[in-house]
C-alpha cells in the first residue's frame, strides 16, 4: 500500500531471475514425547496472521529436536533423520493503520489482496538425544490484487522462487531421556540471502506509462540480507496427559537496506528518480528495508487418544516485524506491525510418521508508525501511519516422516 495516490498499473507479469516406534499409551516418555510433538507440530508450521506485513514461510521459526518426541528412538536417536513438509496459505484483505481497521477500503473495493503460499522442505538429523541440526528450504507463490481505478478493474502482480534457506541447531538443556516430563531447548540458525529480493513486474504509472519494476516488498520471496535467529521452545507436564508449552524467535537482520527500489517514491517512468517530497514517507522509502522478524506462543496440548497418536493443542501467539531493528539501522520501506491469534491444532501420529494442521485466527492486529511515517510527521506537522493488510486466518499443516 502506498502512502500516495502513486500505486502503478499492471499491464502483463515479468519476473527477473534469481541473481519410530510405536508409542505405548501407558509409557510417560512416549507421552511426553508425544506431547512435545505436539507442540512442536503445531508450531513447527509457522503462521504469520500478516499479508502485508513481510514474515515470510512456512518454517520460519523451526524448532525441531529430534530425540524426545516419539519420532525417534529414545534409546538410541544418534544418526536419525527427519524430513518434513511444511504449507500454509494466507488471504490477506483487511486493512488496518494503527489498530483500527479501515473499512473503507472494503467498501469502495479497493483493497490490496495478497494470496501466498509457502511451501518448505526441512531436513534434520539428530547427532545425539540433545542436539540436532538442519537445512529448511523455502519457497513462496504469491499474487497481489489491487484495484486500478484508470482501468476501473483489479490488477495482479505475482512473484514466485526460492526463499531465503536456514541453517540451525538445537540442544536440549537437560537430557530428554531423563527428563521426559519437561525441558528446554535453545536453537541457533544462519540465514542465507537466497531468496530472490526483486521480482519484477510490468506495470504503468498513472500518466499510463509503462514501466518494469520489482512488485510489492510483501511478496518478495527473499529480503536480501544476511541473518541469524535465535530460538526457544520449552514444554512442562502439569496434569496427566495435560502439557504446557512456550516457543518463541527472534529473526536478527543487521543489514540496513537492500538495493532494490520500492517505486513508491517515484511517479514517473524514470528508475530512482524521487518525485516525493518529505513530508511524505514515501520519500525515506526509496529502497526496501530488511528488517527483523519475532514470533511468540504459548499455550496447553492434551493427549487425547495415546493409541492413535492423536493430540489436541490450544494457544495464543504473537508475530510481527519491529519498526526498528535490535542490530543495524532500520531506513528504507517496512511495514512494521503485529498480529495477536488464538491457535487451535491437532496432531496424529503413528510410528515414525506424523501429520498436524492448526488454524491461527487473529483477534488482534495492529500496522505500527514506520521510521519512514515518523520522518514524515516531523516535516509535515501532521500525524502519518501508513497501512497494512492483514489476514482474518491462516491455514497451515505439516508432514513429517523419520527414518
Amino acid at each position: 500500500m502506498n502512502h500516495s495516490t502513486n500505486e502503478p498499473i499492471t499491464l502483463h507479469n515479468r519476473r527477473r531471475p534469481a541473481p519410530g516406534r510405536t508409542e505405548s499409551p501407558t509409557g510417560r516418555r512416549i507421552l511426553a514425547g508425544l506431547a512435545g510433538l505436539t507442540l512442536m507440530g503445531a508450531g513447527t508450521t509457522q503462521v504469520a496472521a500478516q499479508g502485508c506485513v513481510a514474515v515470510r514461510g512456512a518454517d520460519v521459526y523451526q524448532l525441531r529436536p529430534l530425540d524426545n518426541l516419539g519420532l525417534a528412538d529414545t534409546n538410541s536417536p544418534s544418526g536419525d533423520w527427519l524430513a518434513e513438509v511444511s504449507s500454509r496459505y494466507i488471504h490477506s484483505t483487511r486493512h488496518f493503520v494503527g489498530d483500527q481497521q479501515q473499512y473503507q477500503r472494503q467498501l469502495a473495493g479497493n483493497q490490496v489482496i495478497n494470496h501466498q503460499y509457502f511451501e518448505d522442505l526441512d531436513l534434520e538429523y539428530a547427532f545425539s538425544p540433545r542436539w540436532s541440526a538442519g537445512l529448511l528450504v523455502p519457497f513462496e507463490f504469491s499474487t497481489r490484487s489491487q484495484f486500478s481505478t484508470a482501468l476501473h478493474s483489479r490488477f495482479e502482480t505475482h512473484a514466485d522462487g526460492l526463499g531465503d534457506l536456514r541453517l540451525g541447531a538445537h540442544a536440549w538443556l537437560l537430557d530428554p531421556v531423563n527428563n521426559p516430563k519437561g525441558n528446554i531447548q535453545l536453537g541457533l540458525a544462519l540465514k542465507l540471502p537466497t531468496g530472490n529480493d526483486g521480482v519484477t513486474d510490468t506495470f504503468v504509472t498513472s500518466t499510463g506509462a509503462a514501466v518494469v519494476h520489482p512488485v510489492d516488498q510483501s511478496i518478495q520471496p527473499g529480503d536480501g540480507g544476511w541473518g541469524f535467529s535465535i530460538d526457544i521452545n520449552a514444554y512442562r507436564q502439569i496434569f496427566d496427559r495435560t502439557y504446557v508449552y512456550f516457543q518463541g524467535s527472534y529473526l536478527f537482520n543487521p543489514e540496513d537496506t537492500n538495493d532494490v527500489l520500492t517505486w513508491r517514491d517515484n511517479s514517473s517512468t524514470t528508475p530512482g528518480k524521487v518525485t516525493a517530497g518529505p513530508g511524505s514517507a514515501s520519500y525515506y522509502e526509496h529502497v526496501m528495508s530488511i528488517t527483523d522478524q519475532y514470533f511468540a506462543r504459548g499455550g496447553f496440548t492434551y493427549v487425547l487418544k495415546p493409541s492413535w497418536g492423536l493430540s489436541l493443542s490450544l494457544g495464543g501467539r504473537v508475530e510481527g516485524v519491529p519498526v526498528r531493528d535490535l542490530i543495524g539501522g532500520s531506513d528504507g520501506f517496512r511495514r512494521p506491525g503485529c498480529a495477536i491469534s488464538i491457535e487451535p491444532g491437532i496432531q496424529v501420529m503413528r510410528g515414525p510418521v506424523s501429520f498436524n494442521i492448526s488454524v491461527p485466527w487473529a483477534l488482534y492486529r495492529d500496522r505500527q508508525q514506520s521510521v519512514a511515517d515518523q520522518r514524515a510527521s516531523a516535516v509535515s506537522g501532521t500525524y502519518i501511519n501508513g497501512d497494512a493488510a492483514f489476514a482474518d486466518f491462516a491455514l497451515t499443516g505439516s508432514l513429517a516422516i523419520r527414518f
